[in-house]
């Protein structure tokens, strides 16, 4: 990686387009020198001014604000969670959430648009300062893009996944943001040094929405809780920029702290939620899978995947059971959003998802849980709940632990995707960052000679509401191969294939001449 910081520069790979660069929420403000020292930017969120609201605007907030109200009732009335001991706050923010994941009558770029706005925080502890990571030049651009290339061809075939359609890996300025907590000196340069444990965050968002600063909630108690700085990435998104622009992202991202800050691979963990989840994976794969002459990049010390969406066909049994529907906000496993269409989405060429076309999302980088091998990857930290991703990410756990990996995986009982935006109030998410804390700091001292007689030892817990802790029973791990996920994946996108049909027929019809 080159190690200067500069302003920034359009891409000089040939491959990048147009549209394969999103439209920042800000402007980012890259640092003023080559060191690791980065000016503190004044940040004032949100980043940019709420726009007016439209009388449509207006009637959906007041139909939102009287569908919570009712719903404020029925909990009151004991007819919703609270006979599983939901509190009003855990209800009510479910049932705000199923609300946002239809989002009937609005394109593409206005669900990204309303996603990306950054969000106060009311901690004067936390700092955000602006990142730009310009784009890898010459040899480094190379180095790259071939690694990026080689791992998803070599994942491909070792997946058994035939020709699959993947645009070309290609390069982009990286806007990113520190996240920094309690720092006692806030006018002071921030200086990330060797020894400080370096986090680098990718928000979720399905790939197609979300935000760096939309997810300061979440990477300001990482930053707290494990007493690390916190690169959250802003990534290129879907469909714009579809797989493997994120990946290629993350990937930057981490050299960047590897390379130019020169922080030590044993000082940094990934971390993702949801789709960021399986970003992190992917780019994991990428350094397992992608190098093969030069061995340039180690893997990290540790990830942690809180909801990882390893599985994009969705095809295990919780993505559509009638119990998980109680307490999860994501729609079963054959819902389709009614977005309007617009000049990005859907596709001219048709596809599901917006991050990859049908017959790619069973390829590893979009679906982790195919990877034929994690050999040699990295400790790994797996949170999942009572939610549709809950059977993939248990299964991904043991195919990973069978790697010979440590694998901690805490299965949280009756709580919702991601519940950790509920707050650290919440005693369920206070307990789970306690976790995530430990298990940073742990795994970025285990390479210390102190450390270096006591390995980490795997071990899946069910936790519940209450905070008791027993070991995970059997009957909740599959006993399905990989190569049995693998045939069900396939079937599955079949059946994908047939609902694009029906989706295309009935929600999108060609215009009329």
């Amino acid at each position: 990686m080159s190690s200067a910081v500069e302003q920034p520069a359009a891409a000089e790979s040939s491959a990048q387009t147009p549209a394969e660069t999103q439209t920042p929420t800000h402007t980012p403000t890259p640092a003023s020198s080559t060191s690791a020292t980065v000016e503190k930017q004044d940040i004032v969120p949100p980043t940019a001014p709420a726009p007016k609201l439209s009388l449509s605007d207006k009637l959906s907030t007041a139909k939102l604000g009287a569908y919570l109200a009712y719903e404020a009732a029925m909990h009151a009335a004991y007819l919703r969670n609270a006979k599983h001991g939901w509190d009003l706050r855990t209800h009510l923010f479910v049932s705000a959430v199923r609300q946002f994941m239809n989002p009937v009558g609005k394109t593409v770029e206005q669900i990204q648009e309303l996603s990306q706005r950054g969000l106060p925080l009311n901690n004067d502890k936390i700092e955000i300062i602006d990142c730009c990571i310009p784009a890898p030049t010459g040899s480094d651009a190379e180095f790259v893009l071939g690694t990026v290339a080689q791992a998803c061809s070599k994942l491909a075939a070792e997946a058994g996944v035939n020709e699959p359609t993947i645009d070309a890996p290609s390069l982009a300025d990286v806007r990113a943001e520190w996240v920094i907590h309690g720092r006692e000196n806030k006018e002071d340069k921030f200086t990330c040094a060797k020894d400080d444990i370096v986090v680098i965050y990718a928000h979720g968002g399905a790939h197609y929405m979300g935000s760096a600063s939309a997810h300061r909630f979440m990477t300001s108690m990482f930053a707290e809780f494990a007493n690390a700085r916190v690169l959250s990435v802003d990534y290129r998104l879907a469909p714009q920029s579809p797989m493997p622009a994120s990946i290629t992202d993350f990937f930057v991202a981490y050299m960047y702290v590897l390379e130019t800050l020169k922080v030590p691979c044993t000082q940094i963990c990934f971390a993702g939620d949801s789709s960021g989840g399986a970003v992190n994976l992917a780019t994991l794969a990428t350094i397992l899978y992608g190098q093969m002459a030069e061995k340039r990049v180690p893997v990290p010390a540790g990830i942690v995947a809180i909801s990882p969406f390893v599985d994009m066909t969705r095809c295990l049994p919780s993505e559509s059971s009638k119990e998980i529907e109680k307490f999860d906000y994501i729609p079963g496993s054959n819902f389709y959003p009614q977005i309007k269409k617009s000049a990005v989405w859907p596709a001219e060429n048709g596809r599901y998802w917006p991050y990859a076309e049908n017959n790619a999302i069973t390829h590893p980088f979009a679906s982790p849980i195919n990877t034929p091998s994690w050999a040699g990857a990295c400790p790994i930290l797996i949170v999942v709940s009572e939610e549709r991703l809950r059977d993939a990410a248990i299964l991904f756990a043991k195919f990973y632990k069978e790697a010979g990996n440590p694998t901690y995986l805490y299965y949280h009982e009756k709580l919702p995707h991601v519940f950790h935006f509920l707050g650290k109030d919440n005693p369920s998410v206070f307990k789970s960052m306690t976790e995530i804390g430990s298990f940073i700091r742990d795994v970025s001292a285990s390479h210390s000679e102190a450390k270096e007689e006591a390995p980490l030892e795997s071990k899946f817990v069910m936790v519940g509401l209450k905070g008791d802790e027993c070991a995970l029973p059997e009957r909740r791990v599959s006993g399905l191969t990989r190569a049995e996920v693998a045939e069900k994946m396939e079937k599955r996108v079949g059946e994908l294939d047939n609902l694009l049909k029906y989706v295309v027929r009935e929600l999108y019809p060609k215009e009329k001449k």
